[in-house]
């Protein structure tokens, strides 16, 4: 074990050997505590990376942790990294333990009615909560099955990789956690990355008379999902859409595809649950002055009014213009909780 202070973090490196002859390690932890001076929190996670194999075969190597909460093995996850869901332990007669492990694509929590404890990850993992309080998971296995009842299924893993899975981990009472797991977790995906130079060069130099250009700047509750420059305009006419494709005209710079992504779900904060208007023209004043937005589909390739979706029959019925918001005669844009929505945006 080694343990690197520092003025921002403190580094501690766990290396774990086979056997007391090996040269190599097996597995690694490397955690990072950050520091805290008073009152002010430079970090609000602890953040693991791990270093995992080659392994034996049939071995499974799980991250356990346990708490003093109790969640009566109930845990929350989400399958599509999108939208939570609770997943309460069941017992079966057979593969009790494997029939309680869920998918996790971007993060995983347990809480009782005072503390949550959420598990933050830059990839897909399988998570359970085995036990009262516990919380497990699924950091890299390999499986060799070799039994007669299962050789028509293919079920082997001889996976022998070295898997760097990293987890940021939060703990603290269920609003402050809510609050910051969303936010930590678009961090996670969105990492910045660190490039060395030779020295570093002065930006551009701004003409006489020009201030700073103002920054995009959001609510807390929204993310700026997708800010691009689309060299399309889409045909349903698959072979016309492809001729403009091949026919290499100028990009149209003047227009950017804009999507905006409300973090939080309903009911799930007392204020960031809300749903937030903003106005394009202030929020993307950077840019120039906006002329028209356009809504489009998901994807940006249909526009809004000529989209014909499908109805549901639901149970429960929501209050307000959500699923109505069709127009854009205005510049001012309602986003509800967890909902995605994109934009053409003319200068």
């Amino acid at each position: 074990m080694e343990i690197i202070p520092g003025k921002i973090i403190t580094e501690i490196r766990q290396y774990f050997y086979r056997s007391e002859g090996d040269k190599d390690y097996a597995y690694s932890i490397i955690t990072r505590v950050p520091e805290c001076y008073g009152s002010r929190v430079g970090c609000h996670r602890l953040e693991q990376t791990y270093s995992v194999g080659p392994l034996d075969v049939n071995t499974e190597v799980v991250l356990r942790t346990r708490t003093s909460l109790t969640n009566n093995r109930t845990l929350y996850s989400d399958d599509n990294g999108y939208q939570m869901m609770k997943r309460p332990f069941r017992t079966f007669r057979n593969n009790t333990v494997a029939r309680n492990y869920f998918p996790m694509v971007r993060a995983a929590f347990i809480q009782d009615d005072l503390s949550r404890l959420v598990v933050v990850s830059d990839r897909a993992h399988g998570v359970s909560s085995q036990s009262n309080g516990q919380l497990e998971v699924m950091l890299h296995r390999r499986l060799w099955n070799n039994l007669p009842w299962n050789l028509g299924y293919n079920l082997t893993l001889n996976d022998s990789s070295v898997a760097t899975p990293t987890l940021w981990m939060m703990l603290g009472s269920v609003e402050t956690a809510s609050r910051l797991h969303h936010r930590e977790a678009v961090e996670m995906q969105h990492r910045p990355v660190v490039m060395a130079i030779d020295q570093p060069l002065g930006g551009p130099e701004l003409p006489r008379g020009a201030g700073p250009v103002p920054s995009v700047v959001l609510p807390p509750n929204l993310h700026l999902l997708s800010l691009s420059i689309p060299g399309w305009n889409y045909s349903s006419d698959h072979e016309r859409h492809l001729r403009r494709l091949d026919a290499g005209r100028p990009v149209n710079y003047n227009r950017v595809l804009l999507r905006i992504l409300h973090l939080f779900e309903d009911g799930e904060d007392p204020e960031l649950s809300k749903p937030v208007t903003i106005d394009m023209k202030e929020v993307l004043r950077g840019f120039g002055e906006v002329t028209s937005v356009e809504e489009r589909s998901l994807t940006g390739t249909w526009a809004l009014d000529r989209l014909q979706r499908w109805t549901w029959n639901t149970t429960q019925t929501r209050t307000g213009e959500r699923c109505r918001t069709r127009g854009t005669q205005t510049f001012s844009v309602t986003v509800w909780p967890k909902q995605i929505r994109t934009f053409f945006v003319h200068f």
